[in-house]
């Protein structure tokens, strides 16, 4: 009889089961573990290349912020996105991104006005005047604002829309918002937030020298009891013509209610009756108080007698800290020759 082989048996069993999913698992893992370590070795190449790639974007913004000082709008928008400091002024940091919207605004507006500027000697003179300018705005109105908020106070948005609203108009007509925007794009180059932040900080400034001016408090106090018993503005102004913060001054010809006078006219055309005296109002330049008295009218021009109660108190405080050298600056401004110029306060308008 002859012997045959031995089959292997493909019964299948729960014992061959498991075999071939043991085997399976096992040629698995030759392909597994590999493509785990390639895996982790790419985050950990991906993590190192973002670190790299931040780190040689922060240099380059460095250099260019504080060592060539580039006020590019590329550059502007990357001290808007990182909250980058410019200075710090008795501990309060300074925002680099509203140094450069101040200047930036200057330039613009010079630009619109006269042409854009080369690289003469003459222009370069004055944007380093302007960049001492803007820097020591920034420093101002940082510590303003700090200050401010320290009281417990602010600027409200309601203080921002009252001065739109008068900006909105001009030769007696209202600009829509979106006319209105083209004419802040065109003057300064700003959008409506950052015109909004402008004035904001002029607003802090403004409302923290009449927190603080305790001398000029006192004498508007002093004016503000002559008055109930008196309107004479010119007679009261003598009393306290020796006091160096009180200025008198008379018009000798009528002025259109919108004139440009820090809201002087504006205030007279308000008031009922020639010889009426208005009430104590902040100027909107923000340098002092102004009483103003109506001498005369013809349709909406006026013409006014004004008491000008300067502020004091914030300008030696600041002086004090610059002595004290507590104001620290992380770019290089020189002051810049002197320029002529005419001077835009707050309360100006943008140009048609």
């Amino acid at each position: 009889m002859i012997k045959g082989k031995k089959k292997k048996s493909t019964a299948i069993t729960q014992q061959n089961l498991e075999e071939s999913r043991e085997e399976i698992l096992a040629k698995g893992k030759k392909f597994r573990y590999p493509f785990q370590y390639a895996k982790h070795r790419l985050v950990i190449i991906t993590i190192l290349i973002s670190i790299v790639a931040l780190t040689t974007f922060c240099i380059i913004g460095w250099v260019q912020l504080y060592k060539a000082q580039n006020t590019s709008d590329v550059m502007y928008r990357f001290t808007k996105a990182f909250g980058v400091p410019v200075a710090k002024i008795d501990g309060v940091s300074v925002r680099y991104s509203d140094y450069l919207m101040l200047y930036r605004s200057s330039i613009k507006s010079i630009e619109h006005q006269q042409g854009a500027l080369d690289n003469s000697d003459d222009s370069n003179r004055l944007r380093d005047y302007y960049k001492r300018r803007a820097l020591d705005s920034a420093e101002e109105y940082s510590y303003a604002t700090a200050k401010l908020e320290e009281l417990g106070k602010s600027v409200s948005e309601s203080e921002i829309d009252a001065i739109i609203k008068e900006h909105k108009t001009i030769d007696g007509e209202t600009r829509s918002d979106e006319a209105f925007s083209g004419i802040v794009r065109t003057n300064f180059g700003l959008d409506m937030n950052e015109y909004r932040r402008m004035i904001k900080l002029s607003l802090a400034k403004r409302n923290y020298s009449a927190e603080i001016d305790t001398k000029a408090n006192q004498l508007v106090e002093a004016i503000t009891k002559d008055l109930k018993t008196s309107k004479d503005l010119k007679a009261i102004a003598k009393k306290y013509e020796n006091n160096e913060i009180m200025e008198l001054e008379s018009l000798t010809e009528l002025v259109d209610a919108s004139n440009l006078d820090s809201g002087r006219a504006s205030t007279a055309f308000g008031l009922k009756e020639v010889g009426d005296v208005s009430e104590k109002f902040l100027s909107k330049n923000g340098d002092g108080y102004y009483f103003v008295k109506l001498t005369a009218r013809e349709g909406n021009r006026v013409q006014y007698d004004s008491v000008w109660i300067r502020f004091t108190e914030f300008d030696k405080r600041i002086n004090q800290i610059r002595s004290d050298n507590k104001v620290e600056e992380f770019i290089t401004v020189d002051s810049g020759a002197e320029v002529e110029e005419e001077s835009q306060s707050s309360d100006e308008k943008p140009a048609k």
